[in-house]
């Protein structure tokens, strides 16, 4: 549901992009891609993160050992922290690494 009301109006508008890219997913770009999958993610299950990862020619999975679909409602220090080294010097964190939520789910300050 929560899908369908974000992306169905979308589908309506007259239009057209004659620069859509369509593939293929496995080039090798010049700069290293950052995907940051969340662990317990009910909407974008972390094995689609796997997936989209191996099938990127250049890329590197950050997981977020949290909840949610979105770290904004369980931050993470070290996902932000990775985030800005991302944008301002384009370097990930090496492959494999884990970053822990700032709260546990229970807590009171927790989303």
């Amino acid at each position: 549901m929560v899908g369908w009301l974000a992306g169905a109006p979308c589908a309506s508008w007259p239009t057209t992009s004659t620069n859509r890219y369509t593939g293929p997913w496995d080039a090798t770009t010049k700069n290293p891609i950052l995907l940051i999958g969340t662990r317990f993610d009910p909407t974008t299950p972390l094995r689609n993160a796997r997936l989209a990862e191996r099938r990127l020619g250049n890329a590197v999975l950050l997981i977020h050992d949290g909840y949610g679909h979105l770290t904004r409602r369980d931050p993470s220090t070290c996902i932000t922290q990775a985030i800005g080294s991302y944008l301002v010097n384009l370097t990930t964190p090496p492959s494999g690494t884990v970053c822990p939520a700032d709260r546990l789910p229970f807590d009171p300050d927790f989303g």
